[in-house]
């Protein structure tokens, strides 16, 4: 038992490493499952990162462990890979974002990953030997797979990202036409503009997607905190809030600030009240992108109101 719950930590600790190293190498051409990703990524990178991270990683804890006199920890690492990729999938279905997911892709990188651990493992880290590197036997096997990795990590060559740009049209689609479903009553009754209405659709669908229902429910739980932030739209409150009451909420605190910068252009006065929700710039940028897709993708019908806004930018 001890042995697995070793074995669940590494792959939660190789998962981290891998999301860490996947946010740094999107200059690369590395495509992270994300509803802002880029639109151009390269094959080679994000084959290595996906499918071979698992193995480089069981090779270096085997390495460390035989050179520290504990070669007895390599039995069963293998599994490091098999919990690796099933917290991919818990996470992926957690956070709501299966629809972003390309699954073919996934199952490939998944299906090679597996594969080329399990030949890692009995080729390289079953054998009782050192697997640090030799002077003498600099060309073998270990460290050639290494240099491979680390060169497909530095390389460039990228290639549309099409599908992926149309799963993310589709997931911000169906979640307006769930969230028109839901709550178009109490957004249309507190905010008649069009422009104010894209606002709020968009910021709701941003939310949603930072906080899918399983966080909110989780969130929801957390009764010793005095003030935090719930429901689907992430309002602060001193109770916990249902999905249909953070809507009632945010949709007032959008309208007032939405009437307290009426003096500014249709464009400044979007970006103050966004703002005023959440000052953080990424949020103001995320939310920007959201109504974009919204207007020219999603939902047309505010197509207009996008328009009047970025054509009130003074530039």
């Amino acid at each position: 038992m001890t042995l697995v719950a070793a074995h669940i930590i590494l792959a939660l600790a190789l998962f981290q490493l891998v999301n860490w190293i996947g946010e740094h190498a999107t200059d690369f051409g590395y495509a992270s499952t994300t509803l802002f990703e880029e639109p151009n990524e390269s094959l080679a990178l994000n084959f290595f990162i996906r499918a071979l991270a698992p193995a480089v990683f069981m090779l270096a804890l085997s390495a460390t462990a035989v050179a520290a006199g504990h070669a007895d920890l390599r039995a069963g690492i293998y599994w490091v890979a098999i919990y690796y990729y099933a917290l991919r999938v818990i996470y992926i279905l957690v956070m709501n974002i299966h629809r972003l997911v390309s699954w073919p892709r996934f199952v490939f990188h998944s299906g090679v990953g597996l594969a080329a651990a399990w030949l890692v493992y009995q080729i390289l880290i079953l054998p009782n030997r050192s697997l640090l590197p030799n002077l003498d036997t600099a060309g073998n096997e270990l460290w050639l797979a290494i240099f491979a990795f680390l060169y497909a990590a530095a390389n460039k060559v990228t290639v549309s990202g099409g599908p992926g740009a149309r799963r993310r049209n589709a997931f911000i689609r169906r979640s307006y036409n769930r969230a028109e479903l839901s709550y178009s009553a109490l957004i249309n009754e507190r905010n008649s503009d069009d422009e104010l209405q894209l606002i709020t659709y968009a910021i709701l669908i941003y939310e949603d997607y930072c906080r899918p229902p399983s966080m909110r429910t989780l969130e929801r739980l957390f009764f010793w905190k005095q003030q935090r932030t719930t429901g689907i739209m992430q309002v602060a409150s001193s109770t916990a809030l249902s999905d249909e009451e953070s809507v009632k909420l945010g949709a007032q605190k959008l309208s007032a600030s939405w009437q307290r910068f009426a003096e500014e252009n249709l464009y400044q006065r979007t970006l103050s009240t966004v703002t005023d929700y959440n000052k953080d710039s990424d949020y103001l940028h995320r939310v920007l992108e959201v109504m974009e897709i919204l207007a020219k993708r999603a939902a047309p019908r505010f197509l207009p109101a996008y328009n009047a806004i970025m054509g009130s930018t003074g530039y």
